[in-house]
């Protein structure tokens, strides 16, 4: 019996200790809802990562414009955006005096390529599960010919 009892207790001392670990005790991600007023950081372009020193970003501001960094050199742009629809346009990027290395140039310019060809926006957020830290929990995804995943700055 005191065998049962010592096992049980053991068994009642983990439950209890593995309770918390599920992430519930830790605010959930807020979740934007729409774009002006947010900033983002690429994640994902066409399913592959960039490289981690030239990381594209993306700001939206309320005045219907859009800036950040291509990989290679800062950029501006206007994007317009009804309900999950968006379009940015009018990208101009503008001149540096540093040089970007060819490969850098190249990616930085698929980006804006990809940016100016979105036609849908949704933002997703991935909820930790037991055990399971989530980094990056809210993702905005940009639909288009090449989709583009972001991450919550």
């Amino acid at each position: 019996m005191a065998r049962r009892l010592a096992a049980f207790g053991v068994l009642l001392a983990v439950a209890v200790a593995t309770a918390g670990c599920g992430g519930g005790s830790q605010p959930a991600p807020t979740t934007p809802t729409a774009l002006p007023g947010t900033a983002w950081e690429l994640g994902l372009q066409g399913g592959t990562a960039p490289a981690a020193r030239t990381l594209p970003t993306l700001t939206f501001a309320a005045d219907g414009t859009a800036s950040g960094f291509s990989g290679c050199q800062p950029y501006a742009a206007k994007y317009s955006s009804t309900g999950t629809t968006l379009a940015i346009s009018d990208i101009v990027l503008t001149p540096t005096t540093n040089e970007c290395a060819p490969s850098t140039k190249e990616a930085a310019d698929a980006f804006v390529a990809a940016l100016g060809g979105v036609t849908s926006w949704h933002v997703e957020t991935v909820m930790p599960t037991q055990g399971v830290e989530v980094l990056q929990p809210v993702k905005l995804l940009l639909d288009g010919a090449t989709q583009l995943v972001f991450t919550l700055q």
